[in-house]
């Protein structure tokens, strides 16, 4: 039969509420008492009834990750961040994937909610999504961080800073003599991809340059979508851009084959800088420059927060958002003569 709180307390002398004390790592319990229960516990091979100490507790020990797309090696390290933090806490980590769709998004929340799980960190839909299934979580003061903002949701945030990001990638370009730099946009519902495009603009106009309308083109975040926008460049009716600024690394890889395939030289007759630095781009034959997400360190400091709300039991206080430094890496596509990492400083 196996053994219970309760044979622990008599063979050590004490009552449940000691051992329970100990288990749960209680600072009131003394040294000398604590060792002696630890004794016994690891002699008897003591193995706690998780499902009976998370009722007891009302903590399940677990917490859920929701991404848009694990399969993106940029949400693969968040999570990886999120284990490496949860690992430590002693914490679970279960992840659902929306798909960036808005229906998987909310029946992962619901479902996480209903295996009462400790707390939420969602990467979620953004502009035009309907984001009252977030309102919700912040009316029954149900723990979660964000890794992107929901506008009018005020909650616990981590990110990486997109719009300085994207100004000193823009200025690494006109630095190097590009004079008709294009962007290709995310797709319609990034926040992100508003930002990378203010980044972009204001880098243009501290140098005086005035950006041409038909070299900022809608995109998306696949390589299938730059590609797309790398052949419209090349059949635009006004010069084609001798810079090109993208969303995320994908697209930019989309658009340099677009350009190879139809004898465009990159980065001779246009160079190309991406955006995460999540994936191949340093194995690529010409090595891709792009602006590096701290993808780890967000995983990292977003589950540091959810602990903290989870522990504190107290999310009536004001959110905390975090805006994390990016850095230009520096290869083959951009055409500098020279490589390595260059952290953002503020503008």
């Amino acid at each position: 039969m196996a053994m219970t709180i309760a044979d622990i307390a008599k063979i050590a002398g004490v009552s449940r509420a000691t051992v329970s004390g100990v288990l749960n790592n209680s600072p009131t319990v003394s040294a000398k008492t604590k060792d002696r229960i630890l004794a016994i516990i690891k002699k008897y091979d003591y193995r706690p009834n998780e499902i009976a100490r998370a009722l007891a507790l009302n903590q399940t020990g677990i917490i859920g990750l929701i991404v848009k797309d694990i399969s993106n090696p940029l949400y693969s390290e968040i999570a990886l961040g999120v284990e490496d933090v949860c690992g430590q806490e002693g914490l679970s980590v279960i992840i659902g994937n929306s798909h960036k769709e808005w229906d998987r998004e909310v029946a992962h929340i619901n479902l996480l909610k209903r295996r009462r799980v400790d707390g939420l960190i969602i990467f979620p839909l953004q502009k035009g999504a309907d984001v009252r299934h977030i309102a919700d979580l912040k009316k029954e003061k149900y723990p979660f961080v964000l890794l992107a903002e929901i506008p009018g949701i005020e909650a616990d945030l981590v990110r990486a800073d997109d719009e300085v990001g994207a100004f000193q990638a823009t200025e690494h370009l006109i630095n190097l003599g590009r004079k008709r730099i294009g962007y290709i946009t995310g797709p319609q519902s990034a926040l992100a991809s508003d930002r990378r495009l203010s980044g972009y603009r204001k880098a243009l106009k501290k140098h005086g340059l005035v950006p041409n309308d038909k070299h900022v083109i809608r995109g998306g975040w696949r390589l299938k979508d730059g590609y797309k926008v790398g052949k419209e460049f090349l059949s635009c009716e006004t010069t084609c851009p001798d810079a090109v600024f993208c969303y995320n690394d994908s697209v930019a890889i989309g658009v340099m084959r677009a350009f190879v395939e139809n004898g465009v030289r990159v980065p001779q007759d246009v160079a190309v800088v991406g955006f995460d630095d999540a994936g191949v781009g340093a194995y690529l034959e010409t090595g891709l420059t792009t602006v590096a997400q701290p993808a780890m360190e967000i995983g990292r400091r977003s589950a540091m927060r959810l602990v903290e709300l989870i522990r504190l039991k107290d999310n009536a206080q004001k959110p905390k958002k975090l805006y994390l430094q990016t850095k230009l890496q520096i290869r083959e596509t951009c055409g500098a003569n020279k490589k390595g990492s260059v952290s953002v400083q503020k503008k």
